[in-house]
């Protein structure tokens, strides 16, 4: 395999040509895979191989970048590797984890350490990339696979991919469950939408770690499993098949988004249950949060003049009690694939 040379302006346009076709023809996105190594012993048009390494992310990301946002009007590419800079050509996201426990808290963890070099949006292969053991072939437990996209639901972008089936009709058991966290998802784009503006404006990762919010607490510095998405939600990923957890709360007023139950942190939350319905999220008491109350099956179905906010006052007794309960318990048909014609 080659090395494109983006150190060239002419090697750079051919392959923004390249891609500039398949946008034109309706891709939306192009993912910017690899990127981490180069050929060294190469003669580059502009740049030693030396100094280009790891440079090369950049250069290679902004070109895809720059030619989607000519094409289609919308900034973005699906990117792998990164260095200083490239959070100016979005997204990145985590790489090949293992399906297993471990690589979720080892996903979880490189999110919130991309956050804090600066990157505001970030995203991971739900539920993992590579099978374990069995590299292409190994049956992800439904467990796991919930687990995984109720964290990828409190994400700034979701994902499946992998090296084997990742469609959620192949988890019949848990179909139901999974139409409530998709339909969740759809409610809460405003608040990621309205979180992300904020990101672009004050440099805030979306998936931030609690030190970001608390630098004078001791506690957080140690924390890497729980994060704040937005200003306004804490989120304590679970992490094992116990379905148990400790969580820390800090200094403020918490309400627990799926109870409704009020704590005063800081404090720890010790050995809490986690139902597979009771993902461990908190809000701020007093928050309001932009949400969209209707079943759609895309965002091309959205309104957002028809956002609400959903208000986390005293009355406020969980999100099943909540304007959002109609459409997040509606009937749910099982998830099947899509015939195709």
């Amino acid at each position: 395999a080659g090395t494109i040379d983006f150190t060239s302006p002419e090697a750079t346009a051919w392959y923004q040509g390249l891609l500039k076709a398949l946008l034109e023809m309706g891709v939306s996105c192009i993912k910017t895979d690899f990127g981490e190594d180069i050929h060294l012993d190469a003669d580059y048009a502009n740049m030693p191989a030396d100094k280009l390494h790891n440079l090369y992310p950049l250069l290679y990301q902004r070109a895809a970048w720059e030619v989607t946002k000519q094409v289609t009007g919308e900034g973005i590419a699906w990117s792998r590797a990164g260095w200083a800079g490239c959070q100016r050509y979005p997204l990145h996201w985590g790489g090949d984890a293992a399906c297993s426990w471990e690589g979720l808290a080892g996903s979880l963890k490189g999110g919130l350490h991309l956050g804090l070099s600066g990157f505001g949006y970030w995203s991971h292969d739900i539920p993992g990339f590579h099978g374990v053991p069995d590299f292409m072939n190994a049956v992800i437990s439904d467990e796991l696979y919930l687990r995984w996209t109720q964290f990828g639901v409190f994400t700034s972008h979701m994902r499946y991919h992998g090296t084997s089936k990742r469609e959620p009709y192949h988890h019949p058991a848990i179909s139901r469950e999974l139409h409530y966290w998709f339909r969740l998802r759809y409610a809460l784009l405003p608040y990621l939408l309205q979180q992300a503006d904020a990101c672009t404006k004050t440099g805030y990762p979306l998936l931030r770690a609690l030190l970001l919010h608390h630098p004078s607490d001791k506690t957080v510095w140690h924390i890497d499993d729980e994060y704040f998405l937005g200003d306004d939600l804490l989120v304590a990923p679970v992490i094992n098949a116990e379905n148990r957890r400790d969580v820390y709360l800090p200094a403020g007023e918490w309400v627990n988004l799926f109870t409704g139950q009020r704590t005063t942190g800081p404090c720890w939350l010790t050995d809490v249950s986690c139902p597979l319905k009771a993902f461990p999220v908190w809000v701020r008491e007093g928050a309001s949060l932009p949400v969209y109350p209707y079943l759609v099956a895309c965002t091309d179905e959205m309104n957002l003049e028809k956002m609400v906010n959903l208000v986390i006052d005293e009355t406020f007794r969980g999100l099943d009690a909540s304007l959002l309960g109609p459409l997040l318990n509606a009937e749910q048909p099982s998830i099947q694939p899509t015939s195709s014609h």
